[in-house]
C-alpha cells in the first residue's frame, strides 16, 4: 500500500466540531447520508490525501507534523480501510468490481437487518423532498424568526391556561371517549396529519441553516403508517444549538398544534371539529410524553440530549462503555482503552445505557400487551420478539463473546466457570431459597351505618338537644326538625282521605265503583300513615351509645338539609370497626396463606399492633368504604373515570374486616397501614403468578 495514491470523493465533505472542549472532524457522505467522526490526527492524514501523494509520502509528512501524536502504520492502514469501506475515497488503482458488488450487497443486507431488528419502526423511503423544500424555504424563514418565537410562546401559554381552567371537562370520562370506535377511527385519520407537520418541521429547520433533505417516506410505527423525513444533514452543523433545535422542532410543533387545538376545543360547540381538536391534543401530548419527548428512546429527544451533552452516538458508546467496564474491572482484561474522555462522560454513558434498556423493554412489553388485548396473534408475536431481542439475544451474544472476542479468548474457561457459578446462585436465589413474603394494603377506621345520623326528610333543624362532644345513649333525643313541606303534605293527604271516604260512602250501592274507591281510600291512608311516621321521625333519637359528633361543631340549628344528608355521628371509639381492601391479585394469599396480621395508624406510624382477620367478604366490590383510600383522598386506589357512584374504584377489591384489641381508636376515617405475613416463598413463583394473572387479565381468559 506504500505506493497507493488516495483522495476523497467529491461527495464527501469534512466539518470541524467541538465536543466537550475536544476538537473532532465529521466527514459527511452526501450520497449515503452517513457521517463519520475522526480525531485531529486522523484528519490531518485525511487532509493530505489529495490524489497526488502516495501513502508513503503522506506517512513521511505526518511524521514531521504530528510528532508524538502520530498514528502507527497499522492505524493508518486501518483508517484507509475504513474510508474505503464507507466508499468515500478513490485510488489510482482500478476498482475491484467484485469487491464493490459485495460492499453494495452488504449495505443492502445491513439495512434489511436493521429493519428486522426494529419491527416497530420500519422505514420505507418514497420521495426526495429537496426541490419542494427549496421552493417553499420562505416558510422556514418566517416560522423560525423572532416574531415566530413570540407567537409560539403566546399560543403555548394561552393553550396551557385554557387546559388548566378546563381540565375537569377535558378529562371527564376519558377512557370511554378515547376507546370509542368512532374516536379510534378519527384518531387514525388525524395521526398521519399531525406527524406530517412534525416531520416537515424537521425538514424546514434543516433548510433554515443551509442543510439538505433528500429522503422522505413512510415509517410503520407499531404497524401503523406515519410519515418521516431524513434530517441527518443537521449532524454537519457546527453549532450544537442548531442541531438541538432541529431535533426538538418536532416536539415543539406538536405542542403548538396541541395548544391551537385546545383553543379550538374551548371555542366551538360539541361536534366533529371539537372531536378533531381533542384528538390532536391527545396525539400531541401522548406521543411527546412516551416517544418523541423521551430521550430513552432513539427519537427526537435522544438526539437533543446527545447534542446537549456533546456526546455523539450516545446509545452505541454507552453500550461500548458498559462492555469496557465489565472487561476491565470484572474480567480483569488488561490493555483496554475507554471510549470516554472523562469520568462524567462515563457516568452519562453508563447511566443512559442502563436506563434506556429498561425503558425499551417496558415499552415493548406494554405495546405487546396492548396490541394482544385487541389482536391476540399479533400481540403474541410482538411479545415473543420483545423477549428475544431484549433478553435472549443479549444472553446469546454474552455466551458467544468469550469465543468471538480475541481479548477474552485466553480467559474463556474462567469466564464460563464464573458465569455458571453466578447463574447457579441466581437460579438458587429465585427458585429454591425462600424469601419473606408480605402483602401490604391500606385500611380505614370507619363508622358503622347505624352510627350515622341522617336527615329523615327535607327541612330545617329546629332544635339540637345534645351538645357536640357530649355522651348520648340509645333513645336520647338529639335533633328536632321542622319540615314544612312534609306537614303540608300530611294536611293535603288528610283532606284527600276524608274526601275519598265520603265518595266511597256515597257510592256504596254501586259495587264496581265502590271497589275502586275502596282501593283509593286504602292507598291514601297508606300515604298518610307514611307521612305521619316521617313527621314522628322528625324528632331524631340515637340508636346507639357514644359521643355525638356533629358535622359542624358550631351547631346546625336553623340550617336546611335534604332527606338522607348526614347530620352527625354517634361514635363509640372503643368499638370502631377496622377494615381494609385487598386487590383481586392478592386476595388468594391473604385468604389462604396469612400467618400474622399487623397494622399501624397514620397518626402513630412508629407503633405497631397485632391484628387478626374477623370477616372476609366473599365477592369483590368497586365501592370503597372511605374516600381516604382513593388517590383523591391521599390513598392508593384509583377511582373509575366514568364512575356512577362517588367512591367507585376502577378495579375490583375485596373487603377484609380486621380487629386489634389493644389498638386505641382516637379518630374515625383514619388511614391504616396493614401488613399480612405469609409463608416464605422463592421469588420465581411469585413472579410466575403475577405474570400469569397479568395475561389472564389482559386477554380476559
Amino acid at each position: 500500500m506504500a505506493d497507493l495514491k488516495v483522495r476523497l470523493r467529491k461527495h464527501a465533505h469534512i466539518h470541524r466540531h467541538v465536543y466537550r472542549d475536544n476538537v473532532w472532524y465529521v466527514l459527511q457522505d452526501h450520497v449515503t447520508g452517513q457521517f463519520h467522526r475522526f480525531k485531529p490526527a486522523a484528519y490531518q492524514i485525511i487532509a493530505l490525501m489529495d490524489g497526488t501523494r502516495t501513502l508513503q509520502q503522506i506517512w513521511e509528512i505526518a511524521c514531521e507534523e504530528l510528532g508524538d501524536n502520530l498514528p502507527t502504520q497499522d492505524e493508518v492502514i486501518q483508517l484507509v480501510g475504513q474510508l474505503n469501506k464507507a466508499n468515500v475515497i478513490q485510488t489510482d488503482k482500478l476498482p475491484d468490481i467484485d469487491q464493490l458488488q459485495k460492499q453494495r450487497s452488504q449495505v443492502i443486507r445491513n439495512k434489511w437487518l436493521q429493519q428486522i431488528k426494529s419491527p416497530l419502526s420500519i422505514r420505507i423511503p418514497l420521495v426526495d423532498p429537496e426541490a419542494f423544500l427549496s421552493v417553499t424555504s420562505s416558510i422556514a424563514t418566517a416560522i423560525f424568526s423572532r416574531l415566530g418565537a413570540i407567537a409560539f410562546l403566546f399560543i403555548i401559554l394561552l393553550g396551557g391556561v385554557l387546559a388548566i381552567t378546563h381540565w375537569e371537562p377535558l378529562t371527564e370520562n376519558l377512557s370511554d371517549r378515547l376507546l370509542a370506535t368512532e374516536n379510534l377511527l378519527m384518531m387514525a385519520l388525524v395521526y398521519p396529519f399531525v406527524k406530517l407537520i412534525h416531520e416537515l418541521g424537521h425538514a424546514y429547520a434543516v433548510k433554515r441553516w443551509g442543510g439538505e433533505v433528500h429522503e422522505m417516506g413512510v415509517m410503520l410505527l407499531v404497524m401503523f403508517p406515519v410519515p418521516y423525513v431524513d434530517a441527518s444533514a443537521a449532524s454537519s452543523f457546527h453549532n450544537k444549538y442548531q442541531r438541538m433545535f432541529v431535533g426538538a422542532v418536532g416536539i415543539l410543533g406538536e405542542l403548538l398544534m396541541s395548544a391551537i387545538a385546545m383553543i379550538i376545543w374551548v371555542s366551538v360547540e360539541p361536534g366533529v371539529v371539537r372531536a378533531l381538536a381533542f384528538n390532536v391534543m391527545l396525539i400531541g401530548g401522548f406521543s411527546t410524553l412516551l416517544f418523541n419527548g423521551n430521550p430513552l428512546l432513539r427519537f427526537d429527544a435522544y438526539y437533543v440530549l446527545a447534542d446537549y451533552l456533546e456526546i455523539p452516538n450516545l446509545a452505541a458508546r454507552g453500550n461500548a462503555q458498559v462492555s469496557y467496564l465489565v472487561k476491565q474491572y470484572l474480567l480483569k482484561v488488561q490493555g483496554l482503552k475507554s471510549v470516554t474522555q472523562s469520568r462524567s462522560e462515563s457516568t452519562w454513558l453508563v447511566g443512559y445505557s442502563v436506563l434506556s434498556y429498561i425503558y425499551r423493554l417496558f415499552v415493548m412489553v406494554a405495546i405487546s400487551l396492548l396490541v394482544a388485548s385487541k389482536y391476540f396473534f399479533i400481540g403474541v408475536l410482538l411479545a415473543c420478539w420483545s423477549i428475544w431481542s431484549s433478553l435472549l439475544a443479549p444472553i446469546t451474544k454474552m455466551i458467544a463473546k468469550p469465543v468471538s472476542d480475541p481479548q477474552l479468548w485466553h480467559k474463556r474457561k474462567s469466564i464460563y466457570l464464573y458465569s455458571c457459578i453466578c447463574v447457579g446462585l441466581v437460579l438458587s436465589l429465585l427458585l429454591i431459597i425462600p424469601m419473606p413474603y408480605q402483602t401490604y394494603s391500606q385500611g380505614v377506621v370507619y363508622i358503622p351505618q347505624e352510627a350515622i345520623i341522617r336527615a329523615p326528610a327535607n327541612g330545617f333543624i329546629e332544635k339540637q338537644w345534645a351538645e357536640t362532644g357530649s355522651e348520648v345513649s340509645a333513645g336520647d333525643s338529639i335533633f328536632t326538625m321542622d319540615a314544612p313541606e312534609l306537614i303540608a303534605r300530611k294536611k293535603v293527604l288528610t283532606a284527600q282521605a276524608s274526601e275519598a271516604r265520603l265518595r266511597y260512602q256515597a257510592a256504596i250501592d254501586d259495587r264496581t265503583q265502590s271497589d275502586i274507591l275502596s282501593q283509593e281510600v286504602q292507598f291514601i291512608n297508606n300515604e298518610l300513615l307514611e307521612a305521619t311516621e316521617r313527621i314522628r321521625a322528625l324528632t331524631i333519637n340515637g340508636v346507639t351509645d357514644g359521643e355525638l359528633v356533629v358535622i359542624d361543631r358550631s351547631g346546625i340549628d336553623g340550617k336546611y338539609f335534604q332527606r338522607g344528608d348526614v347530620l352527625g355521628y354517634i361514635v363509640n371509639y372503643d368499638h370502631l370497626p377496622l377494615t381494609t381492601v385487598i386487590s383481586e391479585s392478592d386476595i388468594d394469599q391473604v385468604r389462604n396463606q396469612t400467618k400474622q396480621v399487623s397494622l399501624k395508624f397514620s397518626s402513630s406510624p412508629n407503633q405497631e399492633y397485632h391484628a387478626e382477620i374477623i370477616r372476609q367478604h366473599p365477592s369483590s366490590t368497586h365501592i370503597l368504604p372511605s374516600h381516604i383510600l382513593s388517590t383523591e383522598g391521599g390513598g392508593l386506589i384509583a377511582l373509575a373515570p366514568d364512575r356512577e357512584y362517588e367512591l367507585q374504584s376502577y378495579q375490583g377489591y375485596f373487603r377484609v374486616d380486621i380487629e386489634a384489641e389493644n389498638a386505641p381508636r382516637q379518630r374515625f376515617d383514619e388511614r391504616l397501614h396493614v401488613l399480612f405475613e405469609h409463608d416464605p416463598e422463592p421469588l420465581f413463583w411469585r413472579w410466575y403468578r403475577d405474570i400469569r394473572r397479568l395475561f389472564l387479565r389482559q386477554f380476559d381468559v
